[in-house]
């Protein structure tokens, strides 16, 4: 059945705009995914779709039968939609973001940890570099930008749906657990680092990335056991924090594949 909201007092509008910040995410444990590619991903991948806002001209090549469903006028859909060709769809995501101390350390092999990554874009392009290379799951720490910030949702495409993403709430419990678990903790430094290359990533293996502008905190660095470095022929100084991922993720993609094949 689908509902018709003619006004911006409707309850339904002002939460849909509350949802667009941190806070009214928050508090409500649901975020927004715009668009008929994000909306059909999280149907297919069987995310908690709470409703869908639809534009009243929209033309929609997915099915919603079976879903709670909102119609608003093309001038009110437009006050809230957050891209330009948002194609009139707009989905309400219930979700979970579970703590690190429910991460299965036993069964992980490869662990990204994100220290202070705050920048959207680039937070997207990491989760579906994990997704793409192999990577078993995600630590974020207290400051990364909010996964489920709609540039976020937007840029990773399905790929928010298929790697286990996790908080931390203490780095000391989350690098003890990995330590105790067996993993390499493998820091990535511009200077006095081993070329990634020339690492054994054979065993289990914990990726940190840094701040884009500060790279990885003292603190996090103290608790690195390995400093991983990636060679550079040209006259740039350093790597965006997502390629740089891609890229230690790709080299530890490579290494077990060329020694599974020996």
């Amino acid at each position: 059945m689908t509902v018709r909201i003619e006004s911006s007092s409707n309850s339904i509008y002002k939460h849909v705009k509350k949802l667009q910040t941190k806070s009214g995410r928050n508090k409500s444990s649901q975020y927004l995914a715009e668009g008929q590619r994000s909306v059909s991903d999280a149907l297919r991948h069987g995310a908690d779709i709470e409703y869908i806002i639809i534009c009243e001209d929209a033309k929609l090549s997915l099915d919603p039968s079976g879903l709670k469903v909102y119609e608003m006028s093309r001038r009110l859909f437009d006050s809230l939609k957050l891209t330009v060709n948002s194609q009139g769809i707009i989905a309400v995501i219930n979700y979970e973001l579970p703590d690190a101390s429910q991460l299965d350390f036993s069964k992980a092999r490869t662990v990204v940890y994100l220290d202070c990554v705050t920048d959207p874009g680039n937070m997207g392009t990491i989760i579906r570099s994990c997704d793409a290379l192999g990577a078993d799951a995600i630590l974020l720490s207290k400051g990364c930008v909010d996964i489920f910030n709609p540039k976020v949702v937007r840029s990773t495409m399905a790929s928010l749906f298929n790697v286990p993403i996790f908080e931390e709430t203490s780095p000391e419990e989350t690098f003890g657990a990995l330590r105790a678990h067996g993993f390499d903790i493998i820091g990535t430094f511009p200077t006095d680092a081993t070329a990634c290359h020339e690492l054994d990533y054979s065993g289990k293996t914990v990726i940190v990335m840094g701040n884009e502008a500060n790279g990885i905190s003292g603190e996090i660095a103290a608790m690195c056991t390995k400093r991983a470095a990636i060679p550079m022929t040209g006259r740039a100084e350093s790597l965006n924090v997502a390629t740089a991922l891609t890229v230690m993720l790709y080299e530890i993609m490579r290494s077990r594949l060329t020694a599974d094949s020996r």
